[in-house]
Formats: C-alpha cells, structure tokens, sequence
C-alpha cells in the first residue's frame, strides 16, 4: 500500500474462511486493484483475489533446461578435452555417468531463479525504508483486505459494504497521507 498514493478501505478479519468470502465478495461487486494480507498462506486466496496464473514457471523451466545442457557440456569437455581419465574402461563421452551432475546444475540453477524471481521482481520485495503495517497483529492471527476508493464510489460506500461482510471485527480507511483515520469497531456476528 505504500506504493499507490489512492485511499483505501481496509476490513480486518479473525477467521481465514470469512477472510476468503470477503475477498470472493470484493471480487463479485467488481472491486479492482483490491488486495488481501495474511499471516500464513490461504488455500484458493489466488482465486479469490482474482490474481491470474503465475508467470514465474516459464522463467524457471527455462533456467533448469539451461543449467542442465550447461552442466552435462561442462562435463563433456572436461571429461574429453581438458582433462581426459579413463575410468573403469569406460570411454571418455560416457552420458550415463554425467546423469547425477546434470540433475543437481539444472535444479540449481532453477532453484535459483526462481528464488530471484519469487522474491525480488514478483513480490516486490525490495528493501523500503516506509513500509508500515496498519495492524501489528497482521504477522500473527489476523488478516486484511484493503479496497481501493476509486472515483466511481466513495470511502462512505465502501465503508457501508465492508461492514456488512460477516465476520468483519472491525473496519479502517487509510489515506494518501499514510495515516489511519475513522476506526470502526464492528460487533461480532
């Protein structure tokens, strides 16, 4: 949130299974740009939020087939060019022995793509010095779906229909300034 300067109206939830129907919810009434935070990963949160089929897969696959073809090449050569042993009588191009070091150059080089790519470019998980949590207990036991006020509703709308969400314990608006204002307690239903 502390990217997109737009107000946002924020429900806090104690149960994932509320959670989840609030955010099927936001996505039924055509809410976009809507965003969910959890302590712990939800199933079907994905589909819920409406987020589309990760694209991080085709990057990896790539990586893994690379990594191996080079891993299975930097043996060949060493093997028949650089420095040529001859073990158990086998000639110097014998494939079956480079197996092990192929699989484990292709899993390296995937694991690591993927790690670069999971947390760096997809998840935005650059270092930022003004990131700050509307609620502390958002790490532990408790989750958020944060609306965006788009110029089609108002901060009263919204308010209005997160509230009527069941399980909703209380409701939040937080402005472009970066403070929180209008802290709504809800009863528990």
């Amino acid at each position: 949130m502390a990217r997109v300067a737009m107000p946002y109206v924020m429900g806090f939830f104690a149960d994932p299974h509320h959670f989840k129907d609030a955010c099927l919810a936001s996505s039924a009434a055509g809410h976009h740009g809507h965003e969910g935070f959890a302590p712990y990963p939800v199933h079907g949160l994905e589909r819920a939020l409406g987020y589309k089929r990760s694209w991080i897969g085709r990057p990896v696959l790539f990586m893994l087939l690379f990594g191996a073809f080079c891993g299975f090449m930097m043996q060949l050569w060493m093997m028949k060019e650089d420095w040529p042993l001859i073990i158990a009588g086998k000639p110097y191009n014998s494939w079956p022995a480079y197996v092990v070091i192929t699989f484990e150059s292709g899993i390296l080089a995937g694991a690591l793509t993927n790690l670069l790519l999971c947390l760096l470019v997809a998840c935005r998980l650059f270092p930022t010095p003004h990131t700050r949590l509307p609620d502390d207990r958002l790490t532990d036991d408790l989750f958020c779906l944060a609306v965006p006020v788009t110029e089609h509703g108002s901060i009263a709308q919204l308010d209005q229909w997160m509230k009527e969400l069941k399980g909703v314990e209380r409701v939040e608006h937080y402005l472009p300034e970066g403070r929180l204002s209008n802290s709504s307690e809800v009863a528990h239903v």
